[in-house]
């Protein structure tokens, strides 16, 4: 009879717990400390420090873009004066 009631006890004190550890937040605690969740934390880490790096890379492709078509508008423009200086220069 004790050996039931002990049971009993034990099962109704383990499920108090249970349930105490889930609605109050602790048990939030509890599942960070895992090394699933430590994993899968690093690898977000990891993720956003390679978004910002090509982010970063996608700026610096922009502005080199941004250079190049500058450079090649001068280019350009040269090239058409020149055209011009020399149509000039034959009768």
């Amino acid at each position: 009879m004790r050996l039931l009631l002990a049971l009993l006890v034990g099962v109704a004190l383990g499920a108090g717990g249970v349930l105490y550890l889930i609605r109050s937040g602790a048990g939030d605690f509890l599942v960070g400390r895992s090394e699933r969740v430590e994993d899968l934390e690093r690898q977000l880490r990891d993720g956003e420090l390679q978004r910002d790096q090509l982010g970063r890379q996608l700026n610096d492709v922009v502005s080199r873009a941004g250079r190049m078509e500058a450079a090649f508008a001068d280019l350009e423009r040269r090239f058409h004066d020149l055209e011009r200086a020399r149509g000039e220069a034959r009768p």
